[in-house]
């Protein structure tokens, strides 16, 4: 069996997720947002907005959809890393282009339509329970979190019970042929390598779902009580998505170090394909989460259809937003806010807390690979 195919055929399968999520993204965005410009209420009936959605999905499909194709072609007859990665930032850089073409063309038919938002008052609505609602909790317990941490306790203690069986020198890797190719000496550092690795990711998954609930509240002024049950529910289905997600990448990582600790016989197959088909489900589980709840909760049916006809409106903000997709406004304590065009959370670059942010991410990225590196010695 061919297995670097097999693997090669499941990168193309990723890239072609990858290819869908983008596709449907004008579908799952909040319903007031429109290709990253907020829209009045008045103008969302629009029919210039449907040929505007038209055109860009026709012009995806079209040079995405073309590009996406022959990419696939050319990495299956040349299947290397470098193609990968050159073609996977051409489509991003592509796919990037015709979203700010579109965002273009919505804020000028937002510009050309401005007396729509004469004499009418902007309004911020904040709803100071959301948070403190224990009846109606936004996220899911934290709890959960015991889970990951007895899966890090269970190959901790696998480790120990282990180590006087393993040989002095430990298989670590196999090539695409399923051979051994790599290999470490025996310490007692082995053993705390894979649990290190889950510390840092439970860690990582564990802020992701604070960030989730530290989030900045977008309350639509049409609807606030329609406005708050989906953001409620958009949290807590995305809280619970984070810790299944946790769990699952723990699971695997366990998998290889019961491989490595040679507590279950090497499954070639297996240990193969276990990683790249962790990052397919991934994948499909963000597109399924997108498709069934929508960004701040856009595609739930909460049963409320009423709205409120005042003169008010939303806080026309597209002026923090660098082209629909990066948020930027210091006056705003906010870390962490809704994309405006995506799936999920990004972060306010005008606060210098999102920078302290990175920083400590990229210092803990570094950090892990020294660590790892240190434990193969000792």
């Amino acid at each position: 069996m061919n297995y670097e195919m097999i693997i090669w055929a499941i990168v193309i399968v990723f890239i072609l997720i990858l290819f869908i999520i983008k596709l449907v993204t004008p579908q799952i965005v909040r319903r007031e947002i429109f290709f990253g410009v907020r829209l009045p209420e008045n103008l969302l009936g629009d029919l210039r907005l449907d040929d505007f959605k038209k055109a860009y999905l026709r012009n995806y499909l079209s040079l995405c959809g073309f590009y996406t194709l022959l990419f696939c072609v050319i990495l299956a007859k040349f299947p290397n890393n470098a193609i990968l990665l050159g073609g996977l930032i051409v489509f991003l850089l592509l796919s990037a282009w015709l979203y700010y073409l579109s965002h273009q063309r919505v804020m000028q038919f937002k510009q050309a339509n401005e007396a729509h938002m004469l004499n009418r008052k902007q309004v911020v609505m904040v709803d100071t329970s959301f948070r403190s609602d224990k009846s109606k909790r936004p996220l899911p317990a934290k709890t959960w979190f015991i889970i990951p941490l007895f899966i890090i306790g269970f190959n901790l203690l696998a480790g120990y019970l282990a180590y006087d069986e393993l040989p002095i020198v430990v298989p670590s890797h196999w090539n695409a042929q399923g051979e051994i190719d790599g290999g470490v000496f025996k310490t007692w550092g082995l053993v705390f390598l894979f649990p290190l690795v889950q510390i840092f990711i439970t860690g990582f998954m564990f802020l992701l779902y604070q960030a989730v609930g530290w989030s900045k509240l977008q309350i639509s002024t049409l609807n606030p009580a329609d406005s708050r049950e989906r953001n409620r529910i958009f949290r807590f289905r995305w809280g619970a998505n984070i810790i299944f997600l946790n769990i699952l990448i723990l699971l695997v990582i366990s998998l290889l170090n019961l491989f490595v600790l040679q507590l279950i016989p090497v499954n070639v197959p297996v240990l193969l394909f276990v990683q790249p088909l962790l990052i397919i489900l991934v994948l499909l589980d963000i597109l399924f989460m997108a498709v069934w709840t929508g960004q701040g909760g856009s595609r739930l049916n909460t049963g409320s259809v009423t709205y409120c006809q005042d003169i008010d409106m939303a806080l026309d903000d597209d002026k923090d937003w660098i082209g629909g997709l990066l948020y930027f406004n210091p006056r705003d304590p906010a870390l962490f806010v809704e994309k405006r065009f995506g799936i999920a959370w990004g972060l306010n670059y005008g606060n210098i807390k999102a920078y302290i942010l990175i920083a400590s991410l990229i210092a803990a990225f570094f950090l892990l690979g020294s660590l790892m590196e240190l434990l193969l010695f000792y």
